[in-house]
């Protein structure tokens, strides 16, 4: 993999957005001929991945980032690369619907053009900023009530209180980001000064409308949150069919590095380890029949199987109760989108469950 010294973000050890000590450096690198990736340590909850494809004369950025704070950071770290090439933005690709890919929609010029799926783009309208800040009051009060350990359901209500508590680490009040104003399905490119990057939906997986971009001549996938490296990924729309299919597409193109959503720059390794959580969790939910899922997830965690595994030092294991229910739920009726009711209450099981990995 070709990389240059990361500029402009997180060194390791400094802290995180979410306050962590930072696992690895962030920032600006370039990790092909004309192909940088904006990485923000070390991959959490918000903490995305972006990224840049510089052209004769053009630019192309690969998602925005989840509050225009962290956005501007990282535009104002990415400008000596386009003023050095004489290519400004000219165009905006979001990998898909969740708010830490393209709520800094906003910040780049009204000329540029914004790309995304049909289903990602209806997403985005159904899930504008203003519905997290909507959220902080239920989940100051949960935070609150979970605090009764007497009460039945405190420890999930304690969850949600722990996950909005991680989301003040953003700013949401006031942001107005623009919606993509070109959709496709299937596949489509963006030429980008005299160079062709292929877009291709994958979705639904991750989100209902994923898709990844691809740089044949640096050999480079920008594949959003179908890769997460070091961090246990979440689906919230499957079917896990879908995804792994989707990891088989990015194989297929023989790419040198693949810049997922979450963690580092990964490669066949990473693709490969990705589809073989998949592959056993979906295998284990099958075999676990009816048992609840908190219960299930809990005890595959706490396995021997999970310890002896290349994801046993993942960070987020609690996200694997998330996957577990959709892959019950689209096994059983063939795929459907997750309600935001439905998604808050998985939210609390995570946190619930994340207390109790702990002991």
């Amino acid at each position: 993999m070709s990389a240059s010294a990361a500029v402009g973000g997180t060194r390791q050890g400094q802290p995180t957005t979410l306050g962590e000590p930072a696992s690895f450096d962030g920032g600006l690198t370039e990790i092909g001929e004309g192909a940088w990736a904006w990485l923000q340590p070390n991959g959490g909850l918000g903490e995305s991945n972006a990224g840049l494809i510089c052209g004769e004369g053009e630019a192309l950025l690969v998602d925005t980032l989840w509050d225009e704070r962290l956005t501007r950071r990282m535009l104002d770290a990415m400008e000596p690369v386009l003023a050095s090439n004489r290519a400004p933005l000219t165009h905006l690709f979001n990998t898909h619907g969740d708010g830490d890919h393209w709520y800094g929609n906003g910040l780049p010029g009204a000329g540029v053009e914004i790309v995304a799926t049909e289903r990602a783009a209806a997403q985005m309208a159904d899930e504008p900023p203003a519905m997290l800040t909507r959220l902080a009051p239920v989940g100051s009060a949960a935070g609150a009530i979970g605090k009764v350990p007497l009460l039945p359901g405190a420890a999930s209500l304690r969850g949600l209180g722990m996950f909005m508590g991680m989301l003040s680490h953003y700013e949401f009040d006031g942001i107005q980001p623009r919606l993509p104003s070109r959709t496709f399905t299937g596949e489509d490119s963006i030429e980008v000064g005299g160079r062709t990057v292929e877009l291709i939906e994958v979705g639904p997986a991750h989100t209902v409308g994923d898709a990844i971009a691809w740089v044949p001549d640096a050999r480079v996938v920008y594949a959003g949150d179908i890769l997460f490296n070091g961090i246990v990924p979440i689906m919230w729309a499957g079917p896990v069919d879908n995804w792994l299919a989707a990891l088989d597409r990015i194989e297929g193109l023989e790419p040198a590095t693949v810049v997922g959503g979450h963690g580092p720059p990964g490669g066949a390794a990473e693709l490969a380890t990705l589809r073989e959580y998949w592959t056993w969790l979906a295998g284990e939910v099958a075999d676990g029949g009816d048992e609840d899922v908190g219960k299930l997830t809990e005890r595959l965690i706490r396995s021997a199987d999970w310890r002896g595994s290349e994801w046993a030092d993942w960070a987020g294991a609690e996200r694997t109760l998330v996957n577990v229910a959709r892959i019950r739920s689209t096994s059983a009726d063939g795929g459907s989108e997750i309600g935001t009711i439905e998604r808050m209450k998985l939210i609390g099981g995570m946190g619930a469950l994340a207390e109790r990995l702990r002991d």
